[in-house]
């Protein structure tokens, strides 16, 4: 018997060593497949939020009270934006496993309820800041200067919401249909001239009138529009998987219905709670002051940049993982899910340690006070420390146990750890008991930590995988 002990060790370290390499050593179709996803996504965030930046120094010119207003009144189009990506992000879970099996008119059966539903929430909201922009800014800002510039801006930015709700559905689809390089060339193309015109209509510049924060929010608009004219043109001039015909896009039948929303709305609803959760801290953050949202709105700005690789893991991972499901390859599903999460863990590793070495040189590049910037750089510096725990969560929440059809473990999950933990203490701390911005914003960052003892079981677990189109007969 004693004899076993040592060959048990050895097989156990066998397996450990298979498991490992599993991991490592990637097939060339994966790898191919994760560079046609991850590049293009990663890098259409990329210049999305470097041109951001750009456009937050512009206005940054304007001085602290314009970019407070700014910054205040986009919590709407946050929220806006977070509604429509829980649509998008259901319907793609199920366009994902249509694809994996190759089944294009289920895919634009869900493309038709996505486009409903996106263009409901667009028209709702739009209609609501025409008829009352008071009423819904006053959530977010007291009445003042910061106020005014903020309606200005507000009131023009909601022209664009229909247009977000109809270019989001068109770039789920392309991304989850293995063509993630149009969405990228769109939004290169859109953003680029978003900041050429931000410069012309901000200060007055290149034969423009001078038009202050109303400039941004026109700019913004107009490149929405661009980013839409490309994304639909280019799917039916090559007869892509977005390039619907009136009757792709009918009305499913109710089971299709009662299963999409039984699938769909968790995530919807997990998206719209958590936007009003994370606007919560935005709220506390204003009643702070306009130096304390500046500071929030230069952290905002730089986390775009630097969790770019982040985000298109996670997205990538969404269309990896439900495609392997949709094609009955669940145990493929499983080791790829894996390999994501320690990509994502490793990458934004290095991220955090780059931040941390640049958060000064970046921030010294927006025009606001010395205490406003010594701030950004505080906030930055804690930034720094949770990026890979937060590019976990993203990636295992949303690109694995989501894609794989477990939203509502999803949902329980980032809601409740949101609602019941940061936004009472980020409440009471940041208005009751007077805290400071770096000590509520901890709050906020230190709550992925319990995402992850969460999480991490419910991956292993596997029963986040959930085949939800395997009885579907292809259209």
């Amino acid at each position: 018997m004693k004899g076993l002990i040592p060959l048990q060790q050895q097989t156990q370290s066998l397996r450990l060593r298979d498991k490992i390499a599993q991991l490592i050593r990637w097939e060339p179709d994966f790898t191919r497949l994760f560079f046609r996803l991850v590049i293009p996504i990663a890098l259409q965030n990329l210049v999305g939020a470097s041109l951001h930046i750009v456009d937050n120094i512009m206005v940054s010119g304007l001085g602290e009270i314009s970019a407070a207003g700014v910054a205040q009144a986009n919590r709407i189009t946050f929220i806006v934006q977070l509604f429509q990506f829980g649509v998008t992000s259901g319907a793609g879970i199920f366009a994902a496993q249509y694809w994996g099996k190759r089944d294009v008119g289920g895919m634009r059966r869900v493309q038709g309820l996505a486009l409903r539903l996106n263009a409901g929430i667009g028209l709702a909201v739009f209609a609501l800041v025409q008829c009352w922009p008071e009423g819904v800014l006053s959530v977010f800002l007291p009445a003042g200067e910061s106020f005014d510039a903020g309606l200005q801006y507000l009131r023009i930015i909601s022209l664009g919401y229909l247009l977000t709700a109809i270019d989001s559905v068109f770039q789920m689809m392309l991304k989850s249909s293995e063509r993630a390089r149009v969405p990228m060339a769109a939004s290169i193309i859109a953003i680029a001239t978003n900041t050429v015109l931000n410069y012309g209509l901000i200060y007055g510049r290149l034969g423009l009138p001078a038009m202050g924060v109303q400039g941004v929010a026109m700019s913004t608009v107009f490149a929405t529009a661009l980013s839409l004219t490309i994304n639909v043109t280019v799917s039916y001039r090559k007869k892509l998987a977005p390039a619907a015909r009136l009757h792709d896009l009918r009305m499913p039948d109710r089971a299709f219905l009662a299963r999409f929303f039984r699938t769909a709305s968790p995530v919807v609803l997990n998206e719209g709670l958590w936007a009003v959760g994370t606007t919560v801290y935005s709220v506390v953050y204003g009643r702070m002051g306009d130096g304390m949202v500046a500071a929030m709105s230069i952290v905002g700005t730089v986390d775009q940049l630097v969790f770019v690789l982040g985000w298109g893991i996670m997205h990538a991972s969404s269309v990896i993982v439900g495609r392997s499901i949709g094609a009955g390859q669940e145990e493929e599903a499983y080791l790829y899910a894996k390999r994501m999460l320690m990509v994502a863990v490793v990458a934004m590793s290095a991220m955090g340690v780059i931040l941390l070495s640049t958060r000064g040189p970046i921030v010294s590049l927006f025009r606001y006070g010395e205490e406003t910037l010594a701030m950004a750089k505080q906030l930055l510096l804690i930034s720094s420390f949770f990026l890979a725990v937060r590019a976990f969560n993203a990636v295992n929440v949303v690109g694995v146990l989501r894609s794989g059809g477990d939203t509502v473990f999803s949902m329980t999950l980032d809601v409740c750890v949101l609602w019941l933990v940061g936004v009472p203490l980020a409440l009471l701390g940041g208005l009751a008991w007077q805290w400071t911005l770096p000590a509520v914003y901890l709050i906020n960052q230190g709550e992925e930590c319990l995402k992850v003892l969460i999480g991490l079981p419910r991956f292993i677990s596997k029963k986040w995988i959930r085949n939800l189109v395997k009885n579907d007969e292809p259209t």
